[in-house]
């Protein structure tokens, strides 16, 4: 945990100080990140279907899907990934999975194209939690910049931060870098990342990475009402005491005072609170079940240790 840029708590319990883990789902804020500074550049109309900028989709039920209700994780598609679908082998999302993880298979890509419409739902209407729409924002990242991704973010966002161990990202079997949930690093260098979203960015960089107007995008770019009664808002209710406002941009979870936080299976998490001048993140291996998922306190210890030390 940092609080005004400094680090004010570490422990290590089980796991060697400075040995690197993966981050799972809390990497999808990179992920994010990289598209804001797209549309900050002018190079992405969030506005436009997602397929105008992956264009391999196009002709699937993702041409009615826009940029910014994929980036929220609205696709009214069936792609929801749920720990009931997950363990449904004839899932779409269970499909998804063993093609981004397995040789063997037809590719993910071609996998992504069979996703259908929900019956009465528009895109838009709900928080749908799904990896695959963020691994077609990586490739939406890729095809703008028409570099690989990890090597966009390595110049924008990695190199800025003074990383102390390097930053690797794991690759589906047709070699689209796995930000959506495998990005791999230090607890420390994570830190790092998450000073970028606080007043106190300069502890860790010589320029301003997240500019005021990328930050004002990301915390107001959500849906409150798409978010209410989503299956994220009961883990927020659970997990903070609190109900948070709606989710943003690959944020799980966004609390009108400005905070974020975005989870991972097995225990991975980041919180930025830039009001207070705090951010935490942590790592676990936990089983990746329902009892251990809705009964991770972390969240909550980090939004209270940053009201405490802030005084509020």
């Amino acid at each position: 945990m940092a609080h005004k840029g400094k680090v004010v708590f570490e422990t290590s319990p089980g796991m060697r100080e400075g040995a690197p883990h993966v981050w799972m789902s809390a990497s999808k804020t990179t992920v994010s990140l990289t598209a804001t500074m797209l549309w900050e550049e002018g190079k992405l109309d969030v506005e436009k279907p997602n397929t105008d900028y992956v264009p391999d989709l196009k002709g699937t039920a993702w041409d009615a899907v826009s940029v910014k209700n994929a980036m929220n994780m609205s696709s009214g598609l069936d792609v929801e990934e749920t720990f009931e679908s997950l363990t449904n082998p004839k899932s779409f999302i269970a499909g998804f999975m063993t093609r981004s993880f397995e040789s063997g298979h037809s590719s993910w890509r071609e996998w992504a194209k069979s996703a259908q419409p929900l019956p009465n739902e528009k895109p838009g209407d709900i928080f749908r939690y799904s990896t695959c729409i963020t691994l077609i924002l990586v490739v939406m990242v890729e095809n703008i910049t028409q570099m690989p991704w990890h090597e966009y973010w390595g110049q924008r966002v990695w190199s800025k931060i003074g990383a102390r161990s390097p930053f690797s990202v794991a690759l589906a079997p047709d070699g689209t870098p796995g930000a959506a949930g495998l990005n791999i690093t230090t607890i420390e260098d994570m830190l790092r990342y998450a000073l970028l979203y606080t007043p106190s960015w300069n502890k860790v960089a010589k320029e301003k990475v997240i500019s005021d107007n990328m930050l004002k995008f990301i915390q107001n770019f959500g849906n409150p009402a798409a978010y209410k009664g989503s299956g994220e808002e009961a883990y927020g209710q659970s997990w903070f005491g609190e109900t948070p406002y709606t989710n943003t941009a690959q944020w799980d979870h966004s609390f009108k005072d400005g905070a974020m936080f975005k989870h991972g299976n097995m225990g991975q998490g980041i919180y930025v609170d830039p009001a207070r001048d705090f951010c935490g993140c942590y790592f676990g291996l936990a089983t990746n079940d329902e009892s251990i998922s809705g009964a991770d306190h972390s969240p909550g210890y980090l939004r209270a240790a940053a009201k405490l030390l802030a005084g509020k």
